[in-house]
Formats: C-alpha cells, sequence, structure tokens
C-alpha cells in the first residue's frame, strides 16, 4: 500500500507537469466553468419560468445542476485525453516530487462549533438592518469569486488527481505494471463538492439579500437595475 501510495504521488506529480506544458489546465477549465455557468443560467430560467420565483432557492439548484455537467464534461475531457496520449513518450517522471498542494480547499472553522452561518459570522434575521445588507451581498459575491479562482488555480492538480483514476486501468497500469484503485467520479467529487457546496451557498445567500434589498424582483439583473435607480 505504501509503494502504491509513494507510486501515486509521482504519477499525479509527472501528469500535472504534463498538463501544465501540453494540455493547459487552466484554460480548460475557466471554459468549463463558463459552460457550465451557461447550463446553470438555462436551468434558473427554466426553474423561473415554471413559477420558482425565489432567487436564494432557484440559484442553488442552478449550481448543482451545472455541477452535473461539470461531472460529464470533465469525463469527456478524459476521453479525449486518452485518445492522444502515450505514456512511453509523453509522461516524465520526476526524480523528486516537488511540493504541493492537492486540490482540497483549506478553509476550516477551526475549533469553532456550529453551523456554516455560524463559519460566516452571518447575524441572525432578527438582528440584521438593512444596512448589513449590501455588505453581505457584496461579501457573497467576492467570496464566489474567491471560489472560482481557487478552483482555476488548482486546475492541473484536480486533472491530473482524475485522468489517474480514470486512465490508470488501460493505459497506465500496462505502462508500469503497478495496481490501483480508484475511479474518475468518486475522484472528481470528493476534490470538487466542497467549492460546489460554497458556490451555492454563497449565490443563495446573495439571491437573498438581493430580494431583501430589491422587492419584487426574481433576478439578478432586474435586482441590480432596481438597486441602481433607487
Amino acid at each position: 500500500m505504501r509503494d502504491n501510495r509513494q507510486w501515486r504521488l509521482r504519477a499525479r506529480t509527472a501528469l500535472q507537469n504534463y498538463f501544465q506544458k501540453r494540455s493547459a489546465p487552466r484554460l480548460i477549465l475557466t471554459v468549463l466553468l463558463i459552460v457550465i455557468g451557461l447550463a446553470g443560467l438555462i436551468v434558473s430560467f427554466v426553474l423561473l419560468r415554471s413559477g420558482l420565483e425565489q432567487m436564494w432557492i432557484r440559484y442553488p439548484i442552478a449550481v448543482f445542476a451545472g455541477y452535473g455537467v461539470f461531472l460529464g464534461l470533465i469525463r469527456l475531457w478524459v476521453e479525449l485525453e486518452k485518445s492522444r496520449f502515450n505514456p512511453d513518450l509523453e509522461i516524465e517522471e520526476p526524480l523528486e516530487a516537488p511540493d504541493h498542494r492537492p486540490f482540497e480547499p483549506t478553509w476550516r472553522s477551526g475549533h469553532r462549533e456550529g453551523s456554516w452561518f455560524d463559519w460566516l459570522d452571518i447575524p441572525s434575521a432578527f438582528d440584521l438592518d438593512e444596512g448589513c445588507l449590501p455588505v453581505l451581498l457584496i461579501g457573497a459575491l467576492i467570496g464566489l469569486l474567491f471560489v472560482l479562482a481557487y478552483a482555476v488555480m488548482a486546475a492541473p492538480a484536480l486533472l491530473a488527481e482524475v485522468f489517474i483514476d480514470a486512465f490508470i486501468v488501460s493505459v497506465l497500469y500496462r505502462h508500469l505494471r503497478i495496481a490501483a484503485e480508484g475511479n474518475w467520479l468518486g475522484t472528481a467529487v470528493r476534490k470538487t463538492w466542497l467549492l460546489a457546496f460554497a458556490a451555492a451557498a454563497l449565490l443563495c445567500l446573495a439571491g437573498w439579500c438581493l430580494e431583501m434589498l430589491a422587492p419584487g424582483t426574481h433576478s439578478i439583473g432586474p435586482a441590480i437595475e432596481k438597486l441602481l435607480h433607487s
């Protein structure tokens, strides 16, 4: 088991270097984020036309729908890479694995106990006044940008991890003759679910703030337009 873990770390590092040199992983993930963003907008529009007007409910649903699209696109990317990947020619195993962190969000609530809202220091609805809402809205949008930026910067590690589990049995095993266990979907979900949940929670908060600040609106565009003209 220890040899397998060491080999996996070295293989992941080698694949990470390969993707950074040959496949522009950050650009790939940026394009994927744009595509799933469009998918989320479509889902949100359909839900709105179906009668779901609350932004704080509709937007998280759209995020998780887009997340499903993301997982499907990741699998499609793996199949495309498999068709042009040759481990005998392409992969160069490093002598020493560089110090790097896996694709896992590092924020924690420390020693505090409680809900996500306690960790975010969001006051209860009874303590909020109208002056707090713009601050919460801006904070939610900044947090969403941080989540997206983090995902893009960590793209090489994510793609390398998924590629190992999706491709190792058919290609790398024959090349290196080392057995391994893994499932691409489990790896992709394990490495990204917390970011998806954070994005959904932040959009839920942003939608709720917009509904409070611009009553009667049901989407971001009209809400912002109403705020600008108020």
